[in-house]
């Protein structure tokens, strides 16, 4: 008996020897923004009194072009690596908004390696964001990445009232910011912009670059 289907066959995608390219992926990727969240706990453990009284934790959250945003947070048992709504994307920054949250690229390649630090939840986003800091605490790669140049602190209340659609649509990757560094930001006069705390630059209209396809 023949079946009245008809029969799909995948196309043939020629085979070609694996290559890693200069960044040592398999493929080429841009380097992303993420936003960096230092919070408080929600439930208590007993380690946090040791810790910075308000950055004892900390997690990753980016903007994508589709909508979607991605999460990365180390948990205790396992790392969280999910893509995630707009509604549950906001519970995270109303979570990032009880402590900092900084603005910043990702190292492409890499300058990290996997003996630096221990499994913490600050060791592992900075191994995650390519940086080359020995750390455990949140605390410590705060104080880290507040002092490298176009490191943006942002005003999470003001990002609360924006689109978030609209501002992922921009792109997912957002320009370095000149102006942000280490005692030598100066903040520009009149009403301060809607998210940079630092410089006072406005994600939403000059601080975004539609990357090319």
């Amino acid at each position: 008996m023949t079946s009245s289907r008809k029969q799909t066959s995948l196309p043939q995608v020629k085979e070609e020897p694996l290559r890693f390219n200069p960044d040592g992926s398999l493929v080429l990727i841009e380097p992303r923004s993420w936003f960096v969240c230092f919070v408080p706990p929600i439930d208590k453990q007993w380690w946090h009194p040791f810790f910075h009284r308000i950055h004892k934790h900390v997690f990753a959250l980016r903007l994508e072009r589709n909508g979607e945003r991605t999460i990365f947070e180390p948990w205790w048992t396992r790392i969280l690596v999910a893509t995630i709504t707009t509604h549950q994307a906001l519970k995270f920054l109303r979570w990032g908004r009880m402590g900092d949250v900084l603005l910043l690229r990702e190292d492409v390649p890499g300058h990290s390696g996997q003996v630096r630090g221990w499994m913490s939840c600050g060791a592992l986003v900075a191994h995650m964001l390519g940086r080359t800091y020995c750390v455990w605490t949140p605390h410590q790669l705060y104080r880290r990445l507040i002092r490298e140049p176009h490191v943006c602190r942002i005003d999470v209340s003001a990002l609360l009232k924006y689109d978030l659609e609209k501002l992922a649509s921009h792109s997912s990757v957002i320009s370095p910011c000149d102006a942000c560094g280490w005692n030598r930001c100066v903040r520009p006069q009149g009403a301060a912009k809607p998210f940079c705390m630092k410089c006072g630059r406005d994600l939403c209209r000059n601080g975004l670059e539609v990357q090319a396809e």
